[in-house]
């Protein structure tokens, strides 16, 4: 399965580019300078509590080591002998944050402001009564209009999101942040329950933590 569109709560089929502009090249540049480089506005969950799931041969439940240097060199080894190996492909479940922190739509800007602050992210899924994912809420949109603001969720959050399934490969989610202005996307399953978020800056960080990862796309 590739990327899910949500809208107001619902999966839709409409292409990408019909309901998300695709970004410009200034926009581009100016994601590259501001969200470039890992920093403590924009992570999705609190800071020392990530983790990315390093893929073994026959298991994927193990946490990844600091430094994957004995992989890498055995890869190269195998490389010069010309029998290179063929490396796993990354899947959403794989590089996934979670648990995800959500909110109600009736709660105010104010509140939302004060989640995010607490647990030092960017991002809030919000979800309706029966805890169903329906839209995105992000820092910007609550500066927007003010952190002070008594105004409630419902009226500022973004009822169309961009979302992936457990097995969208890392490219395709790479992808989505290079030509889309979208900072998160949340991780679904087959009935649309909320199972982790990924943002742009976790894909930083696994490029600089995995010596593995040579393209997203």
């Amino acid at each position: 399965m590739s990327l899910i569109v949500i809208d107001q709560g619902n999966r839709i089929q409409t292409p990408l580019k019909t309901l998300f502009k695709p970004r410009g090249v200034e926009q581009a540049g100016e994601a590259r300078s501001s969200d470039g480089l890992p920093n403590s506005d924009d992570p999705t969950q609190p800071s020392g509590k990530r983790s990315f799931l390093r893929i073994l041969e026959g298991d994927s439940s193990q946490r990844r080591s600091p430094s994957s240097t004995g992989a890498h060199a055995a890869y190269e080894e195998a490389s010069k002998a010309g029998k290179p190996k063929q490396r796993p492909t990354l899947k959403a479940q794989q590089i996934m944050t979670f648990p995800v922190q959500t909110v109600s739509i009736s709660v105010s800007l104010r509140q939302a402001w004060l989640q995010m602050q607490e647990y030092s992210i960017a991002h809030l899924i919000v979800v309706d009564e029966d805890e169903k994912p329906i839209g995105l809420l992000s820092k910007e949109d609550i500066l927007e209009h003010g952190t002070d603001s008594t105004v409630t969720i419902a009226v500022v959050y973004q009822r169309q999101m961009i979302a992936a399934a457990v097995d969208t490969e890392l490219s395709q989610i790479a992808s989505v942040f290079v030509n889309y202005p979208v900072g998160a996307l949340p991780v679904l399953g087959n009935r649309n329950e909320l199972l982790g978020i990924i943002s742009r800056t976790d894909l930083v960080r696994l490029l600089i933590n995995d010596a593995q990862v040579e393209s997203w796309a």
